[in-house]
């Protein structure tokens, strides 16, 4: 049956003179043309549609060749003739749509494109929404829906990788384990233990403390450090009673990825850096306590303690830890649990504890700064680090893995 509506408007096509039209009728007359153009779009997926069809049986070259030698089309246009009916297939609201003009051929083009590659689970996901896609092309201009599309395809990603993300944790968990053997040949007796991220990073919480306790006692410095570590090693686990007590756990989020879930700069990770994903994060949260550490105003004297104490508090700590990732220096992969907190200004030179004059060094680029010659100069406004060499000549300006709110810049 002829469809009335392309008859009408072929018939106003038709009589149509475009050079003498006003605006308006210019307008009235493209909508003509959009319903004829989308008419011809859709017959041709309907052709594309019946010469597959016919070439499964034998009976007909492929559609892209047909498309090519009797319709006079580019191999271009055939293919995405092609791509159009192979989508159309999979949304057939769209077909409709496309054939009374509501939608053009562009569109399809759009949503071809962007879903070439993706997953069987993200394809699928993504067609569960052709309610909303087709709202959104209906009337709207391409470059929104191909917008909007890439938007809805990168959430499903995050959502998979979410939910892939937490069945990977789950897995490790599981998958948990300690083994103790005797090393014949040298005698030494070897424990090997295995452990997901967040168990992992909670044991090594209470080693960390231990080893902090030992750096602080007389004659530590005659030791080695391989030395403190067994021993803190040793101490984290015949803690006795105090071994009952949960460790700090540091989990660092921000705070609309906490409430609202994931975003484009979502933060959720463990003290040593590992991602968490959001659900396991917010379980965690049911347990712990919140320290507020980017957020504008509030109160953080905590944070400024001047000449009251010489080494960093564990407010301190804990936001130096919200911004470093591992130790200061631009190339070093120390972590930051394994770093000093360093005073630009020397303690033994007047330097405050404060936030502006707090950064975390490793052993190593602690030793640089302090019997090195080595000069680092902090801006308490955005923690640019310069790094001086010992001739006076600028090495490397640097900033944190994340830039401070300006309530830490004091």
């Amino acid at each position: 049956m002829r469809d009335t509506g392309v008859t009408a408007a072929l018939a106003a096509a038709l009589e149509a003179d475009p050079d003498a039209m006003e605006r308006d009728e210019l307008c009235v007359l493209m909508r003509h043309l959009a319903m004829l153009r989308g008419f011809v779009d859709a017959a041709d997926v309907r052709v594309a549609r019946r010469l597959r069809a016919l070439a499964a049986e034998g009976r007909s070259e492929s559609a892209t060749a047909a498309l090519m030698d009797d319709g006079r089309r580019s191999g271009k246009e055939a293919n995405a003739t092609r791509d159009r009916e192979q989508l159309c297939d999979e949304l057939p609201a769209f077909e409709d749509a496309l054939a009374t003009g509501d939608v053009s051929a562009d569109h399809l083009d759009v949503l071809a494109k962007l879903t070439k590659g993706l997953d069987d689970t993200t394809r699928s996901d993504l067609f569960a929404r052709a309610d909303e896609l087709l709202d959104v092309a209906t009337g709207g201009y391409v470059s929104e829906f191909d917008k909007h599309c890439r938007t809805v395809i990168e959430q499903l990603r995050g959502e998979r990788a979410e939910v892939d993300a937490q069945a990977k944790l789950e897995r490790q968990r599981r998958d948990s384990m300690v083994r103790r053997w005797v090393d014949e040949a040298t005698g030494m007796h070897k424990t090997l233990i295995e452990l997901d991220p967040v168990r992992d990073a909670a044991w090594w919480s209470a080693i960390d403390a231990q080893l902090a306790a030992l750096r602080q006692q007389d004659g530590s410095s005659e030791r080695t450090f391989q030395e403190l570590e067994i021993e803190a090693v040793l101490a984290a686990a015949s803690a006795g009673e105090a071994a009952q007590r949960l460790p700090e756990l540091l989990v660092i989020v921000d705070d609309r990825t906490l409430v609202d879930g994931l975003h484009d700069h979502s933060v959720r990770e463990l003290s040593d850096g590992t991602q968490l994903p959001t659900d396991t994060v917010r379980r965690m949260g049911c347990d712990a306590t919140l320290v507020p550490l980017l957020t504008h105003g509030g109160d953080f004297e905590r944070l400024r303690l001047g000449r009251e104490q010489r080494t960093a508090s564990r407010p301190q700590r804990r936001a130096l830890r919200a911004l470093y990732r591992s130790c200061a220096h631009p190339e070093c992969p120390v972590g930051f649990e394994r770093c000093r907190i360093h005073h630009i200004t020397f303690w033994r030179n007047g330097g405050d504890t404060d936030m502006s004059n707090l950064v975390p060094l490793c052993e190593r680029h602690h030793h640089l700064v302090h019997e090195g010659g080595w000069q680092i100069e902090l801006d308490p406004l955005d923690r640019t680090l310069t790094w001086t060499r010992p001739d006076g000549t600028t090495w490397r300006t640097t900033r944190p893995d994340r830039m401070p709110a300006p309530a830490l810049a004091g």
